[in-house]
């Protein structure tokens, strides 16, 4: 059995029923109306939630695939284990959520451990993941996603600090992936585009002079109300998987998970500004397209509880795919009919406005106004990514999916219907 803490409030139960988990709201959390549901998947009820809609939500919190297998034998966990793990690493996850073994709490004073240029190189020693999931564990880390991360804690003087049993961080740190050439350099330049072009991203650079890790700051986290409060105060999201009640492993749409219709629908129904937040939806799916984000799944987007009600999260894990041909060439999430990035057509776009209940004329300006603002930010991007991270054979390969993308894209939305993008 484990106790679960939204806010530093103690918000339920969750517990281990057949092969899955069952979760309990507290009747301190049903009482106390300022204290959100912990997911809209998840409304405020006495009665308890069976694993089909409650494990959904606690799943999408921990990581997967090989990474996961490395935070399970660092917590002497088995990898099918999800309750275990995240009985083991709770203690820090995305959002405003923690879970604790019952009858614990929160520590009431975190704890950290400074880190110096040594200590940190160490942490992301390549070939080498003691440190590294060693780390985490101490941490109580949940960091979601297959790519191994891990989260720290900058502070004012622009140190790391580790986290001790589940202190709230600042930053998610990834290190570079042997698998895919470049791809610190991707992300970064991916990134820095998308927040030049425009569009609300998490800032992003890399972790120090000569470091060459990923250093991404955190959106669900912010500063302290009170002057001499915590060094951070963790805000709710969830991302639209845990909204819709998927499973991580399903995250693709040509694996059940939610397409862009369903995406809209979240917005329409919960945003506190949907207008906005579905231009930024639309220039969101644009953009992707534009630097061959061929990744881009429902987990890559979240709503954040902010003081002004929920809006669509910063953008995060942009990355260009396109440039690696070894992948399949199709689609985390389609755009309009199109599941493969190659055969996208106007009526593709056409059918999308259509998907998110919008006038085509209002969407085609959005793609055509992204297209244009990402050429014109892609020579400054590619300059700051290059002066952090030296060049990189990387980057001209993006920039060269960057031109012609936007160029097929402008010249298709400028023309009749029909002709392939790409």
């Amino acid at each position: 059995m484990f106790d679960v803490y939204l806010l530093d409030a103690h918000a339920g139960t969750l517990a281990a029923r057949g092969r899955g988990v069952r979760f309990q709201y507290t009747e301190r959390a049903l009482d106390d109306d300022a204290l959100p549901a912990l997911s809209l998947s998840l409304p405020k009820r006495a009665g308890p939630f069976a694993d089909s809609a409650a494990g959904p939500f606690f799943r999408n919190l921990l990581p997967e695939q090989a990474y996961r297998r490395l935070v399970a034998a660092a917590t002497r966990t088995a990898p099918e284990d999800s309750l275990g793990l995240l009985g083991a690493v709770g203690g820090e996850c995305p959002g405003a959520v923690s879970i604790w073994p019952a009858g614990t709490r929160p520590p009431a004073t975190p704890e950290y451990r400074g880190l110096d240029a040594g200590d940190l190189a160490t942490l992301f020693a390549p070939g080498d993941r003691t440190a590294l999931s060693g780390a985490i564990a101490r941490g109580r880390l949940s960091l979601p996603g297959v790519q191994e991360k891990m989260a720290l804690l900058r502070r004012d003087d622009g140190n790391w600090a580790l986290p001790v049993n589940g202190a709230v961080t600042s930053h998610i740190l990834k290190q570079a992936s042997g698998a895919f050439p470049g791809l610190l350099a991707n992300e970064l330049l991916t990134m820095i585009l998308a927040s030049d072009a425009g569009l609300p991203a998490a800032p992003t650079a890399l972790a120090g002079p000569g470091v060459e890790v990923l250093c991404v700051e955190r959106f669900d986290r912010a500063a302290p109300r009170a002057p001499h409060g915590p060094a951070r105060r963790r805000l709710h999201q969830e991302d639209f998987c845990q909204i819709l009640g998927v499973e991580p492993e399903r995250k693709y749409e040509f694996d059940g998970a939610p397409g862009i219709s369903a995406c809209a629908a979240v917005l329409r129904r919960h945003s506190a500004l949907p207008a906005e937040d579905l231009e930024r939806l639309v220039r969101w799916l644009g953009f992707d397209y534009l630097v061959g984000n061929e990744d881009a799944h429902a987990k890559n987007l979240a709503l954040l509880y902010r003081d002004d009600g929920l809006r669509l999260a910063p953008h995060y894990d942009l990355v260009c795919t396109e440039i690696y041909q070894d992948l399949e060439r199709r689609l985390a999430m389609k755009v309009g009919g199109a599941s493969d990035i190659r055969n996208v057509q106007r009526r593709d776009w056409e059918r999308c406005a259509r998907g998110v209940g919008l006038p085509w004329a209002l969407v085609r300006s959005w793609l055509l106004g992204t297209a244009e603002a990402v050429r014109s930010a892609l020579p400054e991007a590619l300059a700051k990514c290059a002066a952090a991270a030296g060049e990189s054979a990387t980057l001209p390969q993006i920039a060269a999916v960057v031109e012609r993308r936007s160029s097929r894209m402008e010249k298709e939305l400028a023309g009749r219907a029909g002709s392939p993008l790409a």
